[in-house]
């Protein structure tokens, strides 16, 4: 992979291009060529050998306030933590294949990237504090309550967009959704608070299962890993869309690490350093890490992994003190690397300790699960299961087309989207974001990015994957729902959500994949979504 060097990798402000009409020519190094949709072994086959991970899992509801409405700060911090990590991941790209990705801005017309003109970028935000009182929208941007009940009143009022509504055409996962009817609880249990029960369940793996928990609702899942010989245990946040494993060290003392488990390679016989590497990350928001590069054991789900290379974090700002995880682990391909190191279950596939070369995803109200080695026939419906070719083998990347109301909507065209369990909502680029929520019937522009509709009228979203686009996977109405705009308000936030993080790609999150069984296979280079049992 890379030299041994230091690795500093800070998140300056990259931009990404508008939507395009195609998926945009790639370089040899990364391009993976399109073909049919992979038929996928028999539930009988992919289940046997795996191992699950429970998750917890929070969402949606922890970036909406006690009144079911928006928390626009917990929102943008979303937002900014993903832009760094896909500036980040692109640098590392070019850092360890020698070549450019075919997403990163340098690959765009200048001309075309926000900057160049007044766009709708994080760096302007109009404050990022914590209070009730701080806003998000941009000084420009902000009107009166008196103005915003106009924006989102009457149709007549011109600042509300749509076209008339279609009849709905089926969707893949229809029948599945029907079940998530419920609303997310506003609390799920959080290990961080109570860490008696933190995770008895962790090392019992060889039986198959350390879990995945919900915290708040639905924007991270959660699960526990071991590292070290004597083992000691970390709740781990596992991240499609990235690709590195890190805890915090023994020698940090900030009030951020105090609050977390930490890892003491001086404790751990099978510990080495990393001479010549170092751990240094910083995030959107401000927070950062930084630290040692160790290889040590690690153990998930009763699978050990020997010699895997990891960051030991020395620092942490205060932005991660209250996160319910100590550390994270990248589950994209090892060309993402801020290590220059094979991600952990790269690791285990290439050490013969799991039965495929392939994971799982279900992330649901509960009883959410990772599951290493195969696919769980128990939590999706049996021959469901569509497989769609990668088109990079960097990030889970897939040609996507977003639908409203059963038809393609023709102003985003053909588009690049990441597949990240590690982001809450779905991120479009601005201009393709509201391309989009001008095809929505009655849909209202909130600014800063945001988008709203009628509560009690949601849309019928839903996206397709090529090469054929054959098939929609559709939102709930639950997991198309932000928060209402204010206490009482008829008026609702979408998780569709324009910004432009640095990277000309959707990022299609949290809202997405909890309404399928998502299943990501380097063997094949694929990714395959399946209805939920």
């Amino acid at each position: 992979m890379r030299s041994a060097l230091s690795l500093s990798i800070t998140s300056a402000l990259l931009f990404t291009a508008p939507f395009a009409s195609a998926v945009p020519t790639r370089s040899p190094r990364d391009v993976v060529e399109l073909a049919s949709p992979v038929s996928p072994a028999s539930p009988e086959e992919t289940t046997t050998g795996g191992h699950k991970i429970a998750l917890h899992r929070r969402g949606s509801a922890e970036i909406q306030k006690e009144d079911g409405t928006v928390d626009f700060n917990k929102a943008h911090a979303h937002l900014a933590r993903a832009r760094a990590k896909y500036v980040r991941g692109l640098k590392n790209f070019e850092l360890n294949t020698g070549e450019a990705h075919f997403l990163a801005p340098s690959m765009v017309d200048p001309s075309l990237l926000p900057g160049a003109k007044d766009g709708n970028n994080l760096a302007r935000r109009g404050a990022w504090g914590a209070g009730d009182d701080a806003s998000l929208d941009w000084e420009g941007d902000r009107v009166s309550a008196e103005k915003r009940d106009k924006i989102f009143g009457a149709a007549g009022s011109g600042r509300l967009h749509g076209v008339p509504p279609q009849k709905p055409a089926p969707v893949a996962n229809r029948r599945a959704l029907a079940k998530r009817a419920v609303k997310n609880p506003k609390y799920v249990w959080n290990p961080k608070a109570h860490p008696s029960t933190t995770s008895s369940a962790a090392p019992a793996v060889k039986t198959a299962g350390v879990g995945l928990d919900s915290h708040n609702g639905g924007t991270l899942y959660t699960g526990s890993l071991s590292i070290g010989t004597p083992a000691k245990s970390f709740v781990i946040d596992f991240d499609t869309g990235s690709a590195d494993l890190w805890v915090p060290s023994s020698t940090c003392n900030s009030a951020a690490c105090n609050t977390h488990s930490k890892y003491d390679p001086s404790a751990s016989t099978t510990a080495a350093e990393v001479a010549g590497k170092s751990l240094s990350l910083t995030y959107g928001d401000g927070s950062s890490t930084r630290g040692n590069v160790y290889t040590d054991t690690v153990t998930i789900a009763g699978l050990t992994a020997t010699g895997q290379t990891l960051g030991a974090a020395t620092y942490l700002t205060s932005d991660f003190q209250d996160d319910p995880y100590d550390g994270l682990m990248g589950m994209a391909y090892a060309s993402m690397s801020t290590l220059g190191a094979n991600p952990l279950f790269q690791t285990l596939a290439a050490q013969g300790k799991v039965a495929r070369n392939q994971f799982s995803f279900l992330l649901a109200d509960s009883g959410s699960e990772l599951f290493l080695g195969g696919m769980n026939a128990a939590h999706y419906q049996a021959g469901s299961t569509v497989v769609y070719p990668v088109t990079s083998k960097s990030y889970w990347l897939l040609g996507t087309q977003a639908n409203v109301a059963g038809s393609p909507v023709s102003s985003t065209g053909t588009f690049n989207s990441i597949i990240d369990t590690g982001t809450s909502v779905i991120v479009a680029p601005t201009q393709s974001a509201a391309a989009f929520w001008d095809s929505v019937p009655n849909s209202g522009v909130y600014g800063s990015g945001y988008y709203t509709y009628e509560c009690a009228n949601p849309p019928d979203v839903s996206f397709s994957f090529g090469p054929q686009f054959g098939e929609q996977w559709a939102l709930s109405s639950e997991s198309l729902n932000l928060g209402r705009v204010s206490a009482g308000s008829d008026r609702c936030v979408g998780a569709i959500v324009g910004a432009d993080i640095g990277i000309n790609a959707w990022i299609l999150g949290a809202s997405f994949l909890e309404n399928v069984y998502s299943t990501y296979d380097f063997d094949t280079n694929s990714v395959s979504f399946s209805d939920l049992a």
